[in-house]
């Protein structure tokens, strides 16, 4: 999409981000800076770390080293008098985690609430708005991802294209610096992908800051700013989606490329 973005701060960035799991290092030293208004996705095999690094950057899973910054201000911990760094305390990071956003592949939706109360959850307990504020915000978000006649539907009335529609309204109704997703549609049917993709589409066309980990090459290639590539825990390689997509310089990027020519030519 090529927006023009800002030579500002970045809007999150880590450096040197580790993180072990079960004695294994699944992040391996992670390196990435997103600026404000940027859309990356971010690509790679199964088990290569990418949902990890998502759950790393907005510290639902606290990385073994390395440090990550929202803005200006580091994420999950604060210098001590003596200049040593100290975890926060468990409220600053659920008031730091609020302002990064998150869409998961489950929907994760209060199956005893309609669509418009999933969506007013956060702002009345999170927030803290008053119950009007947060009725009228809640509305405008469902409007927005298209499911405006949908305010009084629960989960199980809503098709799986129409219940990651109200995780995002959700996510954008908290008005988030930075929304993450971890692969938003791969739990849908395939019918169901394209309307998801479109709200994601509408969101980048405002410049929203988004990390996407997404295996849908075509929205990477149309719609994201940067694509990277992750194996093994490392980013093997990252750039506009017309060089890495379609001109990708490592051989690990091209063989995982191959995969989706042959599938598409198959077809």
């Amino acid at each position: 999409m090529n927006h023009a973005l800002e030579p500002a701060v970045a809007a999150i960035r880590c450096e040197g981000l580790c993180q072990d799991l079960g004695g294994q290092r699944v992040l391996q030293g992670i390196d990435l800076a997103v600026a404000k208004g940027e859309v990356v996705s971010v690509l790679g095999p199964s088990g290569s770390g990418k949902s990890t690094l998502l759950r790393c950057l907005n510290w639902l899973a606290p990385p073994t080293a390395g440090r990550v910054w929202l803005g200006n201000e580091e994420v999950g911990v604060k210098p001590d008098r003596h200049g040593r760094q100290r975890p926060l305390a468990d409220a600053a990071v659920r008031a730091q985690r609020s302002r990064i956003g998150m869409v998961f592949q489950s929907f994760n939706l209060w199956p005893h609430m309609t669509a418009l109360e999933n969506v007013m959850e956060g702002l009345l307990s999170v927030k803290r708005l008053a119950r009007a504020e947060a009725h009228e915000r809640a509305a405008a978000a469902l409007r927005e991802v298209g499911l405006g006649h949908k305010l009084d539907s629960h989960p199980a009335r809503l098709s799986g294209g129409q219940q990651q529609r109200v995780a995002i309204a959700r996510t954008i109704a908290m008005q988030p610096e930075v929304i993450l997703f971890d692969e938003p549609t791969s739990a849908l049917d395939p019918e169901l992908v394209g309307e998801v993709l479109g709200v994601m589409r509408e969101l980048a066309l405002r410049h929203t800051t988004m990390i996407v980990v997404t295996h849908e090459i075509a929205f990477a290639d149309g719609v994201c700013d940067r694509v990277v590539f992750m194996d093994q825990g490392r980013i093997v390689e990252q750039g506009p989606p017309a060089q890495v997509l379609r001109a990708p310089q490592q051989e690990r990027t091209q063989r995982f490329l191959g995969r989706f020519a042959d599938t598409t030519s198959a077809r």
